[in-house]
């Protein structure tokens, strides 16, 4: 969120005595070099009486926030709005420590409210975008952002997320646009280039490669967006079949991206360990439950077609698509806080009306964002690791495990830059790793409830569209309507990285791993040492059934 200063007004230091305007502007001039300590002191100089002055208790509201402390700033602030309710700068930075709070909702109130009181406060605008795409209205971000350029057209920060916003709403040439008009001013701007990468459909030109592959050594691209423009470059590379050089740019892009971030493979190993354990001692789900009719949950890796699996669900006039939720982990997790037991230590203790009080509880979390349609979806991927609390809280829940061609998909995780999320991804032993967990996993779950789980195949898909898609629906409880094969004219928003790619009907040429020949055969090998590994379990475990029986 923004919190940029405006040039001092003299009017907002009426009142004040000349030494108390000296200890004001002192602090502005500190807050401008980024100082929150040294404006707190500036204030502190000031008199008494000056303490409850709104200005003051503005700068040192900002003065606070500066410094990490939030709910001090937050006083400050909702003080100062109180005595000025009026003022279009107070209310705005009252938003921004709002937002900084967590306290999303109220921000934007905030933020529409600054604009409401000043239609040409930029700074009110741009955060009122921010907050909106938050809280995935992204609607509402796309107009915020449009209304700040409208007032700053060299709002470049703004004109990405512009371009962004559009991009999820399908205006993809719209969003192109954007993103050229900035490289105009700029031709160097990273968020442009990571931006045009993210469309999915943008080709750089030969000229405009060599440019990039120029930049790249020169030293200008700052260090801290490093690894966002290489995989930016990579993309552009493999696009222009350059797959050598783009492979050792991904290489390098995520090996700098791993060493920022803290991921335990083992650790997640046997927490899967531990979920299958405990749901494997307990009783079967009483199917004739009908709690959760009409929610459809997919799960799986990502880049697994999940994204087009349910656009395809959600054109279907019953269904509304949530996209990636967390209410499943967010109930879990409040029960294992009621509970003081991790889950799923606690599983072997719930009994079937704490999972009915919990499948009410995802339902009522629900809730707040559902329209009038019996049905909707969830996007959630990693809900793979819930399966097993997923059917005793929502027995008549469909579940749709989305499933790609191992390499392509593994491949697709690694050269996708998922920024602070998926913290598996950025290393190919640790990218194996959750494949091989999410499989078993996925396999345990199918044999324990194959009538509940569908496996949705991309290239199944490809190969006959129709087939799979009534399928699908079928599996979902819903009859077959037309608009599903026409999953690309869906005008809804779309949040994940595939947003570009399901604007386009179904293509056939966009698997590219094979071309990259010897430089994937390490993985290859140990995606198909792992499937031989799997058959043979399965066949033990057909052989030890037929025994049994």
């Amino acid at each position: 969120m923004s919190l940029s200063q405006r040039p001092l007004q003299p009017d907002r230091l009426d009142g004040l005595s000349a030494a108390d305007i000296a200890c004001a502007r002192a602090a502005i001039a500190e807050l401008g070099h980024g100082a929150g300590a040294a404006a707190l002191a500036a204030l502190a100089r000031g008199s008494a009486p000056a303490a409850t002055h709104p200005e003051l208790l503005r700068l040192r509201g900002l003065a606070l926030l500066s410094q990490g402390q939030g709910a001090d700033a937050l006083a400050s602030l909702r003080a100062a709005a109180a005595s000025w309710p009026e003022d279009a700068l107070i209310t705005c930075q009252l938003g921004a420590a709002l937002a900084q709070s967590g306290d999303l909702p109220a921000a934007r109130a905030m933020f529409a409210r600054a604009v409401l009181l000043d239609p040409l406060l930029v700074d009110g605008w741009y955060n009122l975008g921010h907050a909106c795409d938050a809280l995935e209205d992204t609607a509402g971000a796309c107009a915020a952002f449009a209304r700040v350029l409208a007032l700053q057209p060299g709002h470049a920060a703004a004109r990405v997320q512009h371009a962004e916003a559009l991009k999820m709403l399908g205006r993809l040439d719209e969003a192109e646009r954007e993103l050229r008009f900035v490289l105009e001013h700029d031709p160097e701007s990273v968020s442009a280039w990571v931006g045009l990468s993210n469309l999915k459909t943008f080709r750089p030109s030969a000229d405009e490669l060599e440019a990039l592959l120029a930049l790249q050594t020169s030293g200008h691209v700052p260090e801290a967006r490093q690894a966002d423009f290489q995989f930016a470059l990579a993309s552009f590379l493999e696009s222009a079949g350059r797959y050598a050089q783009a492979y050792r740019l991904f290489v390098a892009a995520n090996t700098a991206k791993r060493r920022s971030l803290r991921w335990d493979a083992p650790a997640v190993s046997a927490l899967i360990d531990r979920i299958l354990d405990a749901f494997g001692r307990l009783p079967a789900v009483d199917e004739s439950v009908s709690r959760g009719k009409g929610v459809i949950f997919f799960v799986g890796m990502p880049r697994s077609g999940s994204t087009l699996a349910e656009q395809i669900v959600s054109c279907h006039p019953s269904v509304q698509g949530g996209g990636e939720r967390n209410e499943v982990v967010q109930v879990l997790h409040a029960e294992s806080q009621r509970r003081g037991k991790p889950f799923p230590a606690w599983v072997d203790d719930a009994s079937a009306a704490d999972w009915a009080r919990l499948g009410e509880d995802f339902l009522a979390r629900c809730a707040s964002w559902r329209d009038q349609r019996p049905g909707f979806t969830n996007k959630t991927l990693t809900n793979w690791q819930c399966v097993g609390a997923i059917r005793r809280m929502l027995p008549a829940a469909t579940i749709v495990h989305c499933r790609r061609d191992p390499l392509e998909m593994l491949w697709s995780c690694y050269k996708h830059n998922f920024g602070q999320a998926q913290f598996f991804s950025f290393d190919f032993d640790e990218l194996l790793a959750f494949w091989r967990d999410c499989e078993r996993a996925m396999s345990a779950w199918t044999r324990q409830w194959p009538a509940k789980i569908l496996r949705f195949d991309h290239e199944a898909l490809l190969a006959d569209p129709e087939l799979r898609i009534r399928d699908l629906l079928a599996a979902c409880g819903l009859g077959f309507d037309p608009a599903c094969l026409a999953f690309h004219d869906n005008a809804r928003a779309v949040r994940t990285s595939s947003a570009s790619q399901v604007r386009q009907p179904l293509r056939r040429d966009l698997a590219v791993a094979h071309r990259y020949g010897d430089l994937l055969e390490t993985l290859h090998r140990n995606i198909q040492s792992f499937a031989n590994t799997q058959a043979a379990d399965a066949a033990e475990d057909r052989s030890v059934r037929r025994r049994t029986d």
